[in-house]
């Protein structure tokens, strides 16, 4: 048995692998989401931890992290998944994360309602590309754990202070 791989992906990033050794690990989602894809006959997955729905939201020139806004990052994350050899028609794509951790009164239509509007966010860019959400654990207002593991697809969800379940 070969030795599992751990690597941590950070607000921004996005990482993708055909390595069924590979576990991705997102320590602490709150409004941001991880969006992941995994290709089930392929065995290739890729994540991208999205932080903001619109790159418009940031600083032109100085902050382009691709992963970082959902318009950019769901078509970057694609493109590395599918030059892996990830095939859209055998993937699941799943959404964690987006929490509203701050609540100023405003309720659902709140403009600092960043989380849904990450969802919302992400889900048009995936709609654009011609795939859908397979699962989606959003909202809340707590943070969360992802553990992605690349051997079998599964994802390991553990609200923070909570116990993990399965997505």
């Amino acid at each position: 048995m070969s030795m599992q791989r751990t690597e941590q992906v950070e607000l921004g990033e996005i990482k993708v692998s055909d390595q069924k050794t590979m576990m991705f690990v997102l320590p602490n989602i709150g409004t941001g989401i991880a969006v992941t894809i995994f290709d089930l006959q392929n065995k290739v997955g890729g994540v991208a931890h999205i932080v903001l729905p619109e790159s418009s939201l940031g600083t032109p020139g100085n902050d382009l992290l691709p992963g970082k806004y959902a318009n950019l990052a769901v078509p970057k994350l694609l493109a590395d998944f599918a030059e892996l050899g990830g095939q859209k028609e055998n993937s699941v794509v799943r959404l964690v994360g987006g929490a509203q951790l701050f609540n100023f009164g405003g309720g659902g239509g709140n403009i600092l309602n960043i989380g849904a509007r990450n969802a919302t966010a992400i889900r048009a860019a995936m709609s654009k590309q011609g795939l859908a959400i397979g699962k989606a654990d959003t909202g809340g207002n707590k943070g969360k754990s992802l553990r992605f593991v690349l051997a079998t697809g599964q994802m390991f969800v553990r609200l923070i202070g909570g116990d993990e379940y399965l997505v």
